[in-house]
């Protein structure tokens, strides 16, 4: 069950148009262009006949439908309907029309008007963001689970992030948060593979973090401190479709954080169509065969507060230490 409470992105910034452009959230189309106040989100649906808006213009920083040529403003009121004699206002805005807010480089939405923008996780460390989005067909909750899940990380990325050959005892520490649920995992140092040869024999410990609006946070620390962050959000789109974006952030202890996040943007891109792949068979095996009870055991951590999150439930975190061998 997804909120319509919820706070989603939807574009980096830099890839929106001033142009309407059409983008789904939540099974909802929207339209996003550039208004005269900033980037207005609308539903992508004329009120006259339901022609999409985004096949139309902006004019004077509002929106025309290509159709029969109706103009609304950034608020949803009409502001024009050509082959009427005088000019015609409306006394009510008839297109629906989203809350949006910048923030960290993403234009985000919600779907319920009036919404303050709030969001459950921590805020990034301030450091220079690299963001990234792109698709990915599968089931929301799979798609979270997988970028929480350690346990295939030496087998899926074998020799890139682990070695399925080379077996080091992790502890994993599940602990409640405020708004979601995070697991520390310690002796982070004995990862083996290409990103732990080049980055992990620094790091002491990590943490993964699932925080409500489906953000999840991986932050990576040395005996020095934080050194980076990776933080995914999975927006669900349609129906077997996601939004995925993805921020890096880095210190600069050792090496500029640009050289640092250049060095291992080529292993994280490698990983992250290792998963994308690994989703989009689970999702289309799914749909071609009897789906059996899946059998899980507790390595399989934070799929019981996947779904609780997502069917709208409170969390109910159990506290608790557990032996992992990765």
């Amino acid at each position: 069950m997804d909120n319509q409470n919820n706070w989603y992105p939807i574009s980096l910034i830099g890839k929106l148009k001033k142009s309407p452009q059409r983008l789904i959230l939540q099974g909802c189309p929207i339209v996003v262009y550039k208004g005269k106040s900033g980037w207005v989100v609308q539903k992508d649906s004329c009120p006259h006949r339901n022609y999409p808006l985004s096949a139309g213009k902006v004019i004077n920083n509002e929106l025309r439908c290509k159709y029969h040529g109706w103009r609304f403003d950034d608020k949803g009121f009409t502001t024009e309907i050509p082959g009427l004699k005088s000019h015609y206002k409306g006394k009510c805005a008839v297109l629906t029309t989203y809350s949006s807010h910048e923030h960290n480089g993403l234009l985000w939405v919600c779907l319920k008007p009036g919404t303050p923008f709030q969001l459950a996780a921590k805020p990034l460390p301030d450091r220079k963001i690299y963001s990234y989005r792109t698709t990915i067909k599968g089931d929301t909750a799979d798609i979270l689970e997988n970028f929480l899940d350690p346990m295939h990380t030496s087998f899926l990325h074998d020799g890139l992030i682990r070695k399925s050959t080379k077996v080091n005892k992790t502890i994993a520490e599940i602990r409640a948060i405020k708004n979601g649920v995070q697991v520390k995992y310690t002796e982070e140092s004995h990862q083996s593979g290409i990103i732990g040869s080049v980055f992990g024999r620094f790091i002491t410990h990590s943490y993964g973090i699932l925080s409500k609006g489906n953000i999840i946070d991986l932050e990576f620390y040395s005996k020095k401190g934080l050194e980076m962050t990776n933080r995914f959000i999975i927006v669900p789109t349609k129906p077997g479709e996601n939004y995925f974006f993805s921020q890096i952030t880095a210190n600069n202890r050792w090496v500029p954080s640009w050289l640092k996040i250049g060095m291992l943007t080529p292993f994280f891109y490698m990983a992250l169509q290792q998963d994308k792949k690994a989703v989009e068979l689970l999702s289309a095996n799914k749909k071609q065969v009897e789906l059996d009870p899946l059998q899980s055991t507790y390595l399989d951590i934070m799929r019981r507060y996947i779904d609780r999150m997502l069917n709208g439930e409170a969390f109910n975190v159990t506290e608790k230490d557990i032996e992992l061998y990765l």
